[in-house]
């Protein structure tokens, strides 16, 4: 489904959209709990010998400590976990923007005068 402006034309289609994200966000904290848990833990064991040869593996690595932290794998995952921080900050502030105009727009239906914040949401 494609995002746009037109999609928030009413009151149902803001429901949904906001049940998506909520659902959304539920898979996602899902998935950095797994990543919480493997931070620490040894990546995989490699199925062959890291000079190429091609022949399996017989033992773990020698030097444990160092292929924990530059696993590739272990390496994207917390490439992934930055640029998630970036854009969830992104995401926050849009979402508290959006709801301090709903609840603006909400109060003016309502009668009550303008809340003053001071130009900071809390």
């Amino acid at each position: 489904m494609t995002y746009s402006p037109d999609h928030c034309t009413d009151a149902t289609t803001l429901q949904l959209l906001a049940d998506r994200l909520a659902a959304d966000l539920a898979e996602m904290q899902r998935l950095m709990s797994i990543c919480q848990e493997i931070q620490y833990t040894p990546g995989l064991r490699p199925d062959v010998d890291p000079d190429g040869t091609g022949r399996t593996a017989t033992r773990g690595p020698g030097r444990p400590t160092e292929d924990i932290a530059l696993n590739g794998a272990r390496l994207r995952v917390q490439h992934e976990l930055t640029t998630a921080q970036q854009h969830l900050t992104s995401v926050i502030a849009l979402v508290r923007g959006v709801t301090a105009a709903l609840d603006r727009a909400l109060s003016q239906w309502e009668g009550e005068p303008p809340a003053s914040h001071g130009g900071l949401i809390p």
